[in-house]
């Protein structure tokens, strides 16, 4: 007999003991083919597939450890599978895919019009973003300066009163590095933008998130424990937003006045389900022990009614839940599920 909403959300207010926190993102990958470019998109800036090779984006890779680089601490992030979510838009509501259409085109930069080469983006907060997939990097930087390729010590357009030309790219590992009004790096495999909004060394922002792939180099679960707990809980999530707190409690997101510090909401799609991880991190272990999430199910039965087995763990002052639900039911958590136009924030 199936259960009741009521019977399915006290159920919640079970709590697991001795579950032990993965401290590394190294679980976090997804495996995701080349997009193809058609007619009506942008042949010149994405690159034609020459192969049925797949390539592989661990996300948390590309997050620098704020300890060690110019990136604050307590920085959010926001990833989607993009070739993973288009796998399944035919089982998911139309407002709900739209909705993630939109968040997942976020961080691909205005100027970069082959968006249907994009397999993956990660935004970091307002530091950031990043879009993955296949590129060709000549082509957005011709894109990117206006209709010329990107200027080198031969071929330099000569400055005119009229035009001011783009400084030479600067080489960087695999990158192409822009610097000018904003900052841009291009690679085959990746292109990065840092924000007009953050507060500092925009060149150096860029080659900490590119040197983050190193495996020398630290990570943002290294020098986060918030963000280790959080992401540890996640296996190569389609959609993933992760706010936490800064270790000196200086940006703490404050989601509920003084006991929310940091929140996770991930999801991960099958071809019917949809996965969703839901944690929070509170001002101390005793708040996170105190059973606040398990009644945050309950008040909020509304957003939470479709997923079953949303059993309650905590460890120290992490406190989260894992559901599944119907992929056609995924609907961001809205009150009023996936047809409503009333939407969570993002």
């Amino acid at each position: 007999m199936p259960r009741s909403r009521r019977s399915l959300l006290e159920a919640a207010a079970a709590t697991l003991g001795g579950v032990a926190l993965a401290s590394t993102t190294g679980c976090l990958s997804a495996s995701r083919s080349p997009a193809t470019a058609t007619a009506t998109e942008s042949p010149s800036t994405a690159t034609p597939p020459d192969s049925d090779s797949s390539a592989e984006v661990d996300f948390g890779e590309w997050l620098p450890d704020p300890t060690a680089t110019p990136l604050p601490d307590g920085y959010g992030v926001r990833y989607f599978d993009v070739d993973g979510i288009r796998a399944r838009r035919a089982a998911m509501h139309p407002n709900a895919y739209d909705r993630l259409r939109r968040q997942m085109r976020r961080p691909v930069p205005e100027e970069f019009d082959g968006v249907e080469a994009v397999s993956a983006t990660l935004g970091l907060d307002y530091v950031a973003s990043l879009a993955f997939g296949s590129f060709d990097p000549d082509a957005f930087a011709a894109d990117l300066t206006g209709g010329d390729r990107p200027p080198t010590s031969a071929t330099r357009t000569p400055t005119t009163a009229t035009r001011t030309p783009w400084p030479e790219p600067e080489r960087y590992g695999d990158f192409d590095i822009y610097g000018w009004e904003r900052v841009y790096a291009v690679s085959p495999d990746a292109v990065l933008a840092v924000h007009p909004f953050f507060d500092g060394d925009a060149v150096a922002c860029a080659k900490a998130i590119i040197d983050a792939p190193s495996p020398d180099t630290g990570r943002y679960a290294d020098g986060n424990d918030y963000v280790a707990s959080m992401l540890g809980r996640v296996d190569s999530p389609d959609a993933l937003w992760c706010y936490p707190e800064a270790m000196d409690g200086s940006t703490s997101r404050g989601f509920r006045a003084d006991d929310i510090t940091g929140q996770l909401k991930a999801w991960r799609f099958s071809a019917e389900a949809a996965r969703l991880t839901f944690a929070n991190t509170y001002v101390d272990a005793e708040t996170a022990e105190s059973g606040e999430l398990r009644r945050s199910l309950v008040s909020a039965s509304a957003r939470f009614e479709p997923y079953d087995g949303l059993d309650v763990a905590v460890d120290g002052r992490l406190a989260w839940t894992d559901g599944t639900a119907p992929i056609a039911a995924f609907d961001h958590l809205s009150a009023g599920g996936p047809a409503d136009g009333v939407t969570t924030p993002n």
